[in-house]
């Protein structure tokens, strides 16, 4: 692309994605209220270290903004694998060596989640899982997993009623292409036996708007 396409381009792009939030507010009836961006109360993990991250942003700072959006235990992550011979996956906690089975946990030496393990999951060399419960019992965000033929409406419908309750939902495709997660990342860490009850509070706004 040469630079004098760039402006059309940008153009094209802005104007897809209008009609696409146009559309998208019309599916869901949001209110201009439900549509606005989330005020200065609930973007308040921006001001704090590494703080504001763009596009040009070097790469460190990019990696320490989703350390500490997706804040978790740094002593231990967890990788994923998939079983060739039975069809089957799932995660296990990273050690070093490798899983074995019939190890004791004392003598496990897990991997800890490293700047430099974020690194490589964001590009796609690896794909990691976090442990998000930290001391204390407490959480830094909630994840909604949403699958079935409505994946995308039903979280949809949960992105509309964090918004009615003032509350950000971040949206994303699942892996598979065919569900979607919803998240929830909170401005202070909070008690994991709360997370639940916000939980149950979204979905039963949600299949109430779906009624309506």
């Amino acid at each position: 692309m040469g630079v004098a396409d760039i402006p059309a381009a940008i153009a094209a792009e802005l104007a897809r994605l209008r009609a696409e939030n146009a559309r998208l507010l019309r599916l869901l009836k949001l209110t201009p209220q439900q549509a606005a961006p989330p005020g200065p109360a609930q973007a308040a993990y921006f001001e704090a270290p590494p703080g504001m991250v763009h596009d040009g942003s070097p790469p460190d700072a990019k990696v320490a903004f989703y350390a500490a959006l997706f804040a978790a235990r740094t002593d231990v992550y967890a990788t994923r694998f998939d079983n060739p011979r039975t069809g089957k996956g799932g995660w296990i906690p990273a050690v070093r060596g490798g899983w074995r089975k019939g190890v004791r946990h004392e003598d496990r030496n897990y991997l800890p989640l490293t700047a430099e393990v974020l690194a490589a999951h964001l590009k796609g060399e690896v794909h990691i899982g976090l442990y998000p419960l930290l001391g204390g019992d407490k959480c830094w965000w909630l994840a909604a997993d949403f699958d079935g033929p409505e994946a995308m409406f039903d979280a949809l419908m949960y992105v509309k009623a964090g918004r009615a309750v003032q509350v950000p939902v971040a949206l994303e495709v699942s892996r598979s292409g065919a569900g979607a997660h919803a998240w929830v990342f909170f401005t202070s860490p909070v008690p994991a036996e709360l997370v639940p009850h916000q939980a149950t509070f979204a979905r039963s706004m949600m299949r109430r708007s779906r009624s309506s």
